[in-house]
């Protein structure tokens, strides 16, 4: 069905002549007349309270088809996202990297030592 079956379809059902219907939608008996034609289409404005003052939905205003009830799914669908890193979750990652830096240089720094004084020998008081 096209839209303008389907608004004359709607318009008969409520027993409202087009003049009727124009004055609802501050719009001339032409104007509706030409949608109902399929002659021209209203605007978004029009066709929503089109679908608001006959109580449908504008699916089925413009197609002529009900909305199909959606099934219930038995199940449900848990969605693993990746958690964004936060500006905490940075700085911690950032603090680690620099203790393990750190911890690297220390165990280098005591390594050297040992050696340096296992050659040259202890200084003696």
């Amino acid at each position: 069905m096209s839209f303008g079956e389907n608004l004359l379809g709607l318009r008969k059902g409520k027993n409202i002549s087009q003049d009727e219907l124009g004055r609802q939608l501050n719009v001339s008996r032409q104007t509706i007349s030409k949608w109902e034609l399929n002659e021209t289409t209203p605007e978004m404005e029009k066709l929503i309270l089109l679908s608001e003052f006959f109580n449908v939905s504008i699916d089925e205003l413009i197609k002529g088809q009900k909305p199909e009830p959606k099934e219930e799914k038995d199940t449900f669908e848990i969605k693993v996202t990746k958690a964004k890193k936060t500006t905490r979750d940075i700085i911690f990652l950032a603090l680690k990297v620099v203790g393990i830096i750190f911890g690297i240089i220390l165990l280098v720094d005591i390594i050297v030592m040992i050696i340096y004084f296992a050659t040259n020998g202890f200084p003696s008081l």
